[in-house]
This record gives C-alpha cells, structure tokens and sequence, in this order.
C-alpha cells in the first residue's frame, strides 16, 4: 500500500525505558519529570499568570509571550502542553516555567517538584545509563579512527580522504574514522570492552537481530558527532564504494538529536562569536575543506532544511547566518520553511552563491579566493529570491509573471519585520514592473489569508478575491488533512486508505503512515483514538508537528461523524486534483517540447496519457 517508505523508522523498538505490548508502546517506568507533569496540570500552572479561556477540548488567551489583540495561544490539557501560534513559542510545564520565569532547567524542576510535594532525588541511574552511552561512542571513536589511519583495512578509505584534500592534521582535528565493511567487527570490539548488546544498539551503533545485532556502520568513512559542549552524541557515515544511501546517521537515541545539531559546531563556536556569523553548509566535507583553509566559522545542517533546534543552537553565538547549498533553496519550501523559522527567531540571513555548479569543498579544494569572495558576497535572502526567479522565469511572459507571483508573494506577506517588507514590496514592485500600491494591496490579501482558519481556506466565500498561490493553498490543505485525521469524532472508526504520497512534505507522509498503522491497530481493537498513545515515542521533530496540528482549532460542526467524513473526503478529492493539475501541466510542457524536435511518436504517447489524466480529473 505505501510506497517510498523506509520502515525501519516506523518499526516499534525496546528502547528508553519503554515495553512494546503487541499493539503500541507503553511506558514502563517514569522518571521525575514525567512523575511531576504527571501530578502537575498545565492549565493550572499557567492559570497563575494568565486567565485562560475554554475553547473545545482546549483552552485559549493572549500570548504571555509577545503583545497580541487576537488569542493565539493555545494549551491542551490532555497533552499537556501550549503552543503560541503567533510567536510559535510551545513547550509544557517546564518551558512554560523557563520562558516566563527566565529560569534554567534545573531551577524549573526544583520549583514544580515542591508544587507537587515530590522530593527530588540524584538519579544516578538515569545519569549512569546515558554516561555509558557515551562511552560506548567515544570507544567506537577509538576503534574507527584506528582502523583509518593504522589499520591496513583502512588504507583505501585514507586514499580516498587524500584524493579529496583533507590533511592528515584534519583527520585528527575532526576524528575523522573508517568502518570497516564487516557486519560484527564494532559490535564484537565494544562486547570485549564490558559493554552490553542492548547499550550497543541504544546508542545506534549496532541494528538489533536475531542473533544479538550487527553493526549499523559498515565499509563507511565516519565522521563523530560532536555537540558544542565537546560530547560524542554520534555518528555519520559515508560511503567509500558505490552504494546508497549516500551518508546515513546515528538515529534518534536518547544521547542524539538530529534535529538540534550541527556538524562542526564544537570547532566552529569560537569562530562564529569571533566573527560575528556562522556560515551554514550542507555536508561534512564542505565543513572540513573549509576550516581546514581557515575558513573556521562553518557547521553543516546535514540537509537543507533547518530545524527549530539547529536555529536556536546558532542564536547562541550569532544573530547573522549564511547559507551555501548545493540546491536552489528558492523552489524548495522544506528550506523555505526553516527560513522562516529562522527569520521569526530574529536572524538576519544571507545566501552565499556559487556559480561553477560545485559544492563548498570543491571550491575550496580549487581555490580558497573564491570561496572567500563568495561568502563575502553573500546577498541578503529575499534579494537571492529576486535573482532566483529572474534566472527561472521571464518577467516579459505573463505566464511567468504569474507564477513569479505565486512563489514571491506568499513569502514576502511572511517577512516578520513591517520595514524589511516595505522595503522589499518596493524591489519586488519594480522588479514585476508593476504598480506598487496594487502590488502592497495583494500581499495584504495574502498576509491576512495566513492567519485565516483551515475551515476558511477550503470554503472560500463566494465573490470573495482569494489571491493566494496554489502551492500555499496546497500547503495549507495537506495541514488541514492532517489536523483532520488526528480530531476523530468520539467514538468513530475510519482507516484512511489513499496513498501516502498525497502529501508533498515528507513530514506529513510519515506522519501519515504512522497515523495510519495506528488507526488500523485501534480499529481492530475497536479502542478510542488517544493522541497521546498514538505520539508516544515520536521523534522529537514530528511530535513537534503532530502537536501543532492536533492544538489546531477546527470547527466545532466537525465532531459530527457524518460532517467529519465529508471534510476528510472534500480535502483529500481537492490534494488528488491538485496532483493531477501538476501532472498535466509537466506532461503540456513535455509535449511541446517533443512538438519542437518533432518526435512526434512521443507526442502520441504523451497526449494519450494527457487525456488519459484529464478525464481522470474530471470524475473526480
């Protein structure tokens, strides 16, 4: 049923203290903090600084956080946390203590242990079972970089590494190592050293089996995953013969978050404070190359998109970020959206280009001159935006002026601050040639379209100027589609049966599967649908995404059954012909083409299936 997915990421696993039962994860024990939010009710807590207002199953108010006219800022009792969606801050009882109070962790903990009569006790355990954890990778670290640069099994990956420039004083800085392509040579070094099978596979570095488990690393050059206070979280690993992936990683585990972390950051923090910004790549080598020609202000996101964590790190040691990726961040939305979450946290953000079509390391690897010149060239974010439609689109077409405008227009109604966005309506004004009062009237539209509800943006008003782009109205369908799926009526069971690849956002394709394996769990069962059951043991970075949704208000006509299933149907017809739409429009462009070269027997074949699709849409 589920194409494209990669199940190991959705399989139920024995790990941090949780039992799996047969269905779903249970806990089995529970930890201080879980025992005080257990005896601990948010609504209460924030009750004490702010009145809250029931609202559905929730409860509302004006952000504590920033000044708002409108409440934006929701909190669940049954998950037991808020979220602003004005200002995005979220968390539960301790965040909630920490933002509004200006205290540490530690501090919240003491002061909401005391509010429920729980004595805190030094859990030497907890804190044993994570050390050893880190000692697992730091003899794994020992054993990688001794097969690299001692060890003969390593001599064709160290050719390698040369080949690519790095130094030997590189290899060392960076600890640089080779797994060697065996499925129990880690796994069996790291038994010898005391360490046990399940610490093995809890810290990601073996993938359980039968027969214990086998090394998750193999035949791949390994860079460690140092965090900025020099701890050994994890690993990468890259591929030294033709194979895929490419790079995998160290999976979440209770000492590793991927979603809070940046490759380099323990060597780099110094530089980026020094220099007053941190340049933002995407790979391991690109950051090595770079430091290794003193270019030391340089970490790697390990993908484009940024997270809200990996945002955060970089706030606290520069307010000034530039980004170099080998993709065009202007037509990718998953990097569009970490823009924004980067811009909402007060970044000021530039985009260093590259115009010979290499990565960072090459050019540094050819020329350091350039890769100076090129991040010294760096170009605020929304003038990049200009430059990268004006290198895709003709501004003399009306049909790619309309499309210029679909892309531009819903980000420029997101610049947060009110200067930077006159200033660049007035660019965008001039770049489209167009007037700038009607330009400024239309991003106004699309700006008050952001903060319309889900039921709205699928009932548009009749009569009503709906300005806003397809691919923001598709983005926003796909939330609601989701949101929709985790507010089932009480009482009623469905198992959503279309494909995962509906959604365009990878985020909301896993969640999907996973709702979807739950949902059929339930179902058999027949047992009520609990959010928190379902986002138990959730990645930290889609449970951040299943809460934002699931504390979505919806429309309270929505918990009939029978109004509930017509939502879910309407918007998943409406994805489908969104699909389909796209699809035809590549196929128009592929005919055309082949009309141009005359390949006329492709033609055929192209408007058959073109027909094909457009009677397809229709029955929709």
């Amino acid at each position: 049923m589920f194409s494209g997915i990669i199940w190991s990421t959705i399989q139920p696993t024995v790990s941090r203290g949780l039992e799996y039962t047969g269905d779903w994860i249970t806990v089995k024990a529970m930890d201080e903090t879980e025992l005080i939010k257990s005896k601990v009710n948010i609504v209460d807590l924030i009750s004490e600084y702010i009145p809250l207002k029931k609202a559905g199953v929730n409860f509302k108010a004006p952000c504590p956080f920033h000044n708002e006219k409108t409440p934006s800022f929701v909190v669940s009792p049954e998950r037991q946390i808020f979220k602003c969606f004005g200002c995005q801050k979220s968390g539960d009882i301790f965040t909630f203590l920490m933002e509004k109070e200006g205290m540490d962790f530690k501090d919240a903990l003491e002061m909401l242990a005391k509010k429920a009569g729980i004595v805190l006790k030094q859990t030497e355990s907890k804190k044993d079972f994570k050390q050893r954890l880190f000692e697992v990778n730091l003899k794994a670290q020992e054993f990688f970089h001794y097969m690299l640069t001692k060890h003969p099994l390593g001599k064709n990956a160290l050719e390698y590494l040369k080949s690519r420039g790095v130094t030997d004083e590189s290899i060392e800085s960076f600890g640089i190592g080779y797994a060697p392509n065996s499925w129990e040579s880690l796994t069996k070094v790291l038994l010898k050293r005391n360490f046990t099978i399940s610490e093995i596979i809890e810290v990601g570095l073996a993938v359980s089996s039968r027969n214990g488990g086998y090394d998750r690393f193999r035949g791949r050059i390994t860079f460690p995953l140092i965090d900025s206070k020099d701890k050994l979280r994890g690993f990468s690993g890259r591929v030294l013969y033709l194979a895929e992936p490419k790079y995998i990683n160290s999976p979440q585990t209770p000492i590793f978050d991927k979603s809070e972390y940046l490759f380099g950051i323990n060597l780099a923090k110094a530089e980026i404070r020094a220099k007053k910004e941190a340049v933002l790549v995407e790979g391991e080598m690109d950051v090595i190359m770079s430091h290794q020609a003193g270019f030391r202000n340089v970490v790697a996101s390990k993908g484009t998109a940024l997270t809200e964590g990996q945002v955060n790190l970089i706030k606290k040691f520069t307010e000034n970020l530039s980004l170099c990726f080998d993709m065009d961040i202007a037509g990718d939305s998953a990097s569009r959206r970490g823009i924004e979450i980067a811009e909402k946290a007060g970044l000021n953000i530039k985009v260093i280009e590259l115009t010979s079509g290499k990565d960072a390391a090459e050019v540094v690897k050819e020329d350091p001159g350039l890769w100076e010149k090129a991040v010294a060239d760096a170009v605020p974010i929304y003038d990049y935006y200009l430059t990268s439609t004006a290198k895709r689109y003709d501004v003399k077409n009306p049909v790619d002026l309309k499309k210029i405008g679909m892309e531009l227009i819903p980000i420029w109604a997101k610049i947060p601050d009110d200067l930077v966005r006159e200033r660049y309506i007035q660019k965008l004004a001039s770049f489209l040639r167009t007037d700038e009062k009607a330009l400024r009237e239309t991003i106004d539209k699309e700006k008050r379209f952001g903060q319309k509800s889900f039921t709205e943006v699928f009932h548009p008003k009749v009569g009503v100027d709906n300005i806003v782009s397809q691919r923001s109205r598709r983005e926003l369908l796909e939330e609601y589609l989701i949101a929709l799926l985790l507010h089932p009526p009480k009482d009623y069971i469905f198992v959503p049966t279309f494909l995962e690849t509906l959604f365009l956002r990878e985020t909301f394709r896993q969640i999907y599967v996973l709702l979807v394996l739950y949902l059929d769990s339930i179902s058999f069962k027949s047992k009520a649908f609990s959010i928190n059951d379902f986002s138990s043991d959730f990645p930290k970075d889609l449970l951040t995404e299943v809460d934002r949704l699931y504390l979505t208000e919806l429309d309270d006509k929505l918990n009939s059954s029978k109004a509930w299933q017509k939502e879910v149907d309407g918007v998943t017809s409406e994805l489908k012909k969104a699909l389909i739409k796209a699809s035809l429009e590549r196929l128009a462009l592929e005919i055309r083409n082949a009309q141009e070269f005359g390949k006329m027997e492709i033609v055929e074949s192209l408007n058959k299936r073109f027909r094909d699709l457009s009677v397809k849409l229709k029955n929709l």
